[in-house]
């Protein structure tokens, strides 16, 4: 026993006992840096549940055919997956998007992805057909899930419960009875004037009648809504003019007025209120025509509204 004892000694050793603790230390250390990369990647990657994927439209596109997608607001951004294909917002209609192929050979399947006014984003998967299936996509009644306007505070609610309250008020808006009759202008047979200016919450509705007492009819290039600012300048005076994005546009899909009709529309805009030097403008323009309609909204209309 006391030879085995003696024999194990050397191992016990001052450098052995340097030595078995080095190996002690650097293996695991070793082990803690070969894994790290894995364990950063356990602790920050995160997966992505179907809650959190988006849905992309399926889109065909033409060489010889273009393809046109109409959308709730104004476009403010676009991107194109490839060079396979080419587009635009059309100038005198902000809210309408452009797409073509540029040559006639199918191209692997690609992407478009635009963002409009209200911080919506739409998702396309883009792929190549001689003879589309449709050429114009009319997305003015959509809401996907989730999709809301920045410039909505009306609920902290679901985000569907918003999109039918907005419905609602909408409809209720679109109905309710003429209470302002002195705000209108009329040209060329056309008449654009104010109806009722309604809030709900934070949202306020400016209830539009346009009657088309013509031999033509007047189909809507576009409508815009702005605050108008009256400046002095030393003697003369300038404006300033500040874009108000709407939240949504009832009806926005009825964009013909025809001839010996009348149409009401409701434009649904974050509540304000203005000083004496500003006016919010409502401005009707008509697509391949010079009728151009315009109403001055003062603080004090604005200051009345009735509650919906």
């Amino acid at each position: 026993m006391y030879p085995e004892f003696k024999k194990n000694v050397l191992f016990n050793s001052p450098n052995t006992q340097v030595s078995a603790m080095k190996k002690r230390f650097i293996l695991p250390f070793c082990l803690a840096l070969a894994t790290a990369p894995v364990m950063a990647q356990l602790a920050f990657v995160l997966p992505m549940t179907n809650s959190t994927i988006r849905p992309s439209y399926a889109l065909q596109v033409s060489a010889n055919k273009t393809t046109h997608i109409i959308f709730p607001y104004e476009i403010r951004y676009a991107d194109l997956g490839s060079k396979d294909i080419a587009g635009e917002a059309v100038e005198k209609a902000g809210n309408v998007f452009r797409l073509k192929a540029m040559h006639q050979n199918p191209f692997m399947e690609t992407n478009l992805t635009i963002v409009t006014a209200d911080g919506r984003l739409f998702s396309f998967v883009v792929s190549y057909k001689d003879q589309p299936d449709a050429v114009t996509y009319d997305l003015t009644k959509v809401l996907l899930d989730g999709d809301v306007s920045k410039s909505a505070k009306v609920s902290s609610g679901s985000q569907a419960r918003l999109a039918d309250n907005l419905n609602r008020q909408g409809e209720l808006a679109m109905h309710s009875r003429r209470k302002i009759r002195h705000i209108g202008y009329k040209a060329q047979g056309m008449n654009l004037y104010l109806r009722n200016i309604l809030y709900k919450d934070d949202v306020m509705y400016v209830v539009l009648g346009m009657e088309n007492d013509s031999k033509l009819d007047y189909g809507i290039d576009y409508l815009r809504t702005y605050v108008m600012q009256m400046k002095k300048v030393g003697e003369s005076s300038a404006t300033q003019d500040v874009p108000v994005d709407p939240i949504r546009v009832f009806d926005a899909s009825e964009m013909v007025i025809p001839r010996h009709d009348e149409l009401t529309k409701v434009i649904a805009i974050e509540r304000l209120t203005l000083e004496k030097d500003r006016r919010l403008i409502v401005q009707v323009g008509e697509e391949s025509g010079g009728r151009q309609l315009t109403i001055s909204i003062g603080p004090e209309e604005l200051a009345t509204a009735r509650p919906l």
